[in-house]
């Protein structure tokens, strides 16, 4: 099977889990003081996004890769703009239009591969959080998200990378059991992400390490997992389901081992 079909079989098959496990934000969360909800931490992520890009009210918005569509909720609201996501998944596209209606969010869902941003409008913000990972093809991808962008918008971007630090060991061990079971094409170094933004023609503005403050992600996450009703079900779900859980073990130990790290990069269009 190829990536892209595994990609869209996984998130139509996870998507609900991922809602009724981690919630509607199916990102890490951001602890500023380590005592907060996970709702609360995942909240916190988005808006640290934006105070840390210094995006103004009203800009209009490209989210991609938005999964269920509760951070183009939150831009929605927070920014007093009108939002576009896409995704890849029609279950995500199903679930995020429930959670929009209720929301009265002036939000429009797209089912596209953000290897073929085919869009006629123009952006202020693109927008993209744990979702460039999974593709392959990454230097389409951001040509086409230059494209996208209006004079000085801006993209920001939060995913996992491999560590500039990482051994060959380490990403035998902890990062491939990581890439196999979350459909990552392959977790690259964050300054290969520079560069491919570079070559965009975009001009990298920032790249924080923001690794200590999500982390506690995972040691929720692996809390979750123990449960024995979860794991009846993934003997029932099959072995991919079974690698799935197994890997937050893997994300866990490659956040401890400093292999993994989780970055914010920002970037502008000149």
């Amino acid at each position: 099977m190829l990536l892209k079909e595994q990609i869209v079989r996984h998130y139509d098959e996870l998507s609900p889990f991922y809602r009724d496990l981690w919630g509607v934000h199916i990102h890490h969360g951001y602890w500023k003081t380590g005592k907060e909800t996970k709702e609360c931490a995942q909240e916190q992520l988005v808006r640290e996004l934006i105070a840390r890009a210094n995006i103004r009210h009203a800009s209009r918005v490209l989210d991609v890769g938005c999964g269920l569509g509760a951070s183009a909720i939150l831009l929605s609201r927070a920014l007093g703009a009108h939002v576009i996501g896409v995704t890849i998944s029609p279950v995500q596209i199903e679930i995020g239009n429930s959670l929009i209606a209720r929301a009265k969010a002036d939000i429009d869902l797209v089912q596209m591969d953000a290897e073929a941003l085919a869009l006629d409008d123009r952006f202020d913000l693109v927008w993209s959080v744990e979702a460039l990972s999974h593709v392959s093809k990454k230097e389409d991808c951001f040509h086409a998200i230059a494209r996208l962008l209006n004079r000085e918008g801006k993209l920001v971007i939060a995913d996992w990378f491999k560590s500039g630090t990482a051994t060959a060991a380490q990403a035998r061990k902890l990062l491939e059991p990581i890439e196999r079971a979350m459909v990552v094409a392959k977790l690259e170094v964050p300054s290969s992400y520079a560069s491919y933004i570079r070559d965009a023609g975009l001009r990298v503005l920032s790249f924080d390490d923001l690794s200590e403050k999500v982390r506690k992600t995972w040691d929720l996450a692996t809390e979750l997992v123990r449960a024995p009703t979860l794991w009846k079900l993934a003997a029932r779900r099959g072995e991919d389901f079974s690698a799935f859980l197994q890997a937050f073990a893997a994300m866990r130990a490659g956040y401890q081992s400093k292999a993994l790290c989780y970055g914010a990069l920002i970037a502008q269009k000149p």
